[in-house]
């Protein structure tokens, strides 16, 4: 829909944003609806967002859930009760990745409201179980959560605005669900969080208000230079599980058209025959998605030219993807932030993204940006670019901050809880 001048003009520019939102991250928000003095924290969370395989989202609000446990536990005053902690979701344990035996599940008892879309049961079930457990804190890790009134206090984390910018790339009950709630729930809550500060000048942007606080994607400990006994070691896994041997060019994400690897996909083919690039495998990490089966025949037909595909790859094995790479490339047309860019540059890997400000932001100042993602000459020169600056070693390789590591992350999430635990 065409939005007016003023209306634009109203919300502000998205540089505007970005500037307010980065003043934001630094200064914590009002703290609202706490629990009274000495009595425990009883917090839930959506449990959905942890079901098998855990997407980038589910990895962001795993980590923080156990790093967030850890924390709370840690700074129990003596003779307090140690924290409550509930998990709500219409899936059996099996099926999620729970953050720890600490946290008790809260499971759809039947069967018939299961088939319910997941933010419907969230909002209706969902939030007839949260009001039995008498919650203080519910967040929602994927912004859409329960309305428990107001002796609880409510959090939300907004990932991206895909049902404003490329709802086209979204399952349709998400999409749906996104357009009657997502406005109401960034009004609503208690503290609106964000997972970059592109993505808080977004929410200034189209909703009229930023983000309360910015509280980025950490990596874990795995991803981090490897010695060369692990590289050799990877090398090996590698070629022995998945045909994959360097050198090969790497772009991790779901198959589908808002990663726009078609365009990563001609720029390797030009990069080859033009003759700068030699035997570079393109390997591609992540599960099928949808809306392109297309291109992912084509992809599957260009296995014996050096395509690999090894699908969804746990989260113990992805260090070395990531390291064996001569560069990750990230052509996607949006991105919340970018959490395998983070991750890419925490082994030592250059990284090409795009030119979307959250990506600029997890690339950081040593990212190769490229001018038009969607052209395959622009994405080809940016690549080679990125490989000669790794040649001449003028990458921060392995230099992510500790600040970057999920406990590192966890101060801003417990600022926004209130607690009390902290100053």
């Amino acid at each position: 829909m065409q939005r007016s001048h003023d209306s634009r003009t109203a919300r502000g520019s998205l540089g505007h944003g970005i500037a307010i939102a980065m003043h934001r991250a630094s200064n914590p928000p009002e703290r609202q609806a706490q629990p009274p003095a000495g009595s425990a924290v009883r917090m839930g969370i959506d449990g959905d967002a942890l079901r098998h395989p855990v997407s980038g989202v589910g990895k962001y609000v795993l980590r923080l859930s156990q790093a967030l446990e850890d924390r709370l536990v840690a700074e129990t005053p003596p003779g307090t009760p140690h924290p409550c902690l509930f998990l709500y979701t219409r899936l059996p344990p099996e099926r999620l990745a729970l953050p720890s035996q600490r946290w008790v599940v809260r499971q759809e008892p039947s069967a018939l409201w299961r088939r319910l879309p997941s933010f419907v049961w969230l909002r209706t079930r969902g939030a007839a179980l949260a009001r039995q457990d008498r919650l203080t804190h519910f967040w929602a890790g994927r912004t859409i959560g329960p309305e428990l009134g107001p002796t609880v206090r409510s959090l939300a984390t907004v990932h991206d605005l895909n049902h404003r910018l490329v709802p086209q790339t979204m399952e349709r009950a998400t999409r749906w669900s996104h357009r009657l709630w997502f406005d109401r729930e960034v009004r609503r809550v208690d503290v609106l969080l964000a997972n970059s500060a592109g993505t808080s000048a977004r929410l200034l942007y189209w909703n009229g208000r930023a983000a309360d606080m910015v509280v980025r994607p950490g990596v874990d400990e795995s991803f981090r230079l490897l010695t060369e006994a692990e590289r050799n070691a990877a090398a090996a896994m590698l070629m022995a599980d998945h045909g994959i041997r360097p050198p090969y060019l790497l772009a991790v994400g779901t198959l589908e058209p808002r990663k726009n690897l078609r365009a990563l996909f001609d720029a390797w083919n030009l990069l080859r025959s033009s003759g700068r690039l030699g035997a570079h495998q393109l390997v591609i990490v992540g599960a099928r998605g949808w809306q392109d089966p297309g291109f992912a025949a084509t992809l599957k037909a260009s296995h014996a030219d050096g395509v690999r595909l090894p699908g969804f790859i746990p989260e113990r094995d992805l260090p070395a993807f990531y390291s064996l790479a001569d560069v990750l490339v990230c052509p996607s047309s949006y991105e919340g932030f970018g959490m395998p860019v983070l991750e890419a540059r925490a082994c030592g890997t250059p990284v090409v993204v795009a030119d979307v400000p959250e990506l600029r932001e997890a690339g950081g100042p040593d990212a190769t940006v490229t001018s038009d993602a969607n052209q395959a000459e622009s994405l080809a020169a940016s690549i080679v670019q990125a490989r000669m600056r790794r040649a001449g070693g003028s990458d921060a390789q392995g230099k992510v901050p500790d600040c970057w590591r999920w406990q590192g992350r966890v101060d801003a999430l417990l600022d926004a809880l209130g607690t009390g635990s902290r100053p």
